[in-house]
């Protein structure tokens, strides 16, 4: 199929599908021992989403293609805060509140999420940016790769951060 050739519901199916199956993956790496590889993690995580972003050009624009790779970091962002890092924070004030002992691995679980929050959000805003820049970004032929860097950039911008 092409832009051109796929229902509007169809495009919206997969976009939604998008979010969900992108969600599911990340979460299931991050359960691997891959995550406490830093580098490495990064180059599958960047290989996976310029991999989507093909994918998704090949029913949507350009322009709906970055939205929606920016929607995913969304996604990851809030699904993260609410279903990885809230509720082991329940839990030991819970526990700290009954006056048992915490158990460190809800803490440091947590911790590492937070941690991907602050590397997501620099490159959502160089995606959301990107909108008002569409020659220098989705609207060339190196729209792809453009954004392979502007993702690097975002991670290093968020590294640099987060060592401040």
């Amino acid at each position: 199929p092409t832009e051109a050739t796929v229902s509007e519901a169809m495009v919206k199916a997969i976009g939604i599908g998008f979010l969900i199956v992108g969600w599911t993956v990340y979460d299931l790496i991050v359960r691997t021992p891959i995550v406490r590889r830093g580098r490495l993690f990064a180059v599958v995580s960047l290989v996976l989403l310029v991999a989507s972003a093909r994918g998704l050009r090949e029913v949507m624009s350009a322009r709906a293609a970055y939205i929606h790779v920016g929607a995913l970091f969304g996604t990851i962002m809030a699904a993260n805060v609410w279903m990885r890092i809230l509720p082991p924070q329940r839990r030991m004030i819970a526990a700290a509140s009954r006056g048992e002992p915490i158990d460190p691995a809800l803490g440091a679980g947590a911790k590492e999420r937070s941690k991907h929050n602050t590397f997501i959000v620099v490159p959502t805003v160089f995606l959301m940016i990107s909108n008002h820049f569409p020659t220098a970004t989705y609207g060339n032929r190196y729209g792809l790769e453009t954004m392979a860097v502007l993702i690097v950039a975002g991670w290093c911008a968020a590294a640099l951060l987060r060592r401040a």
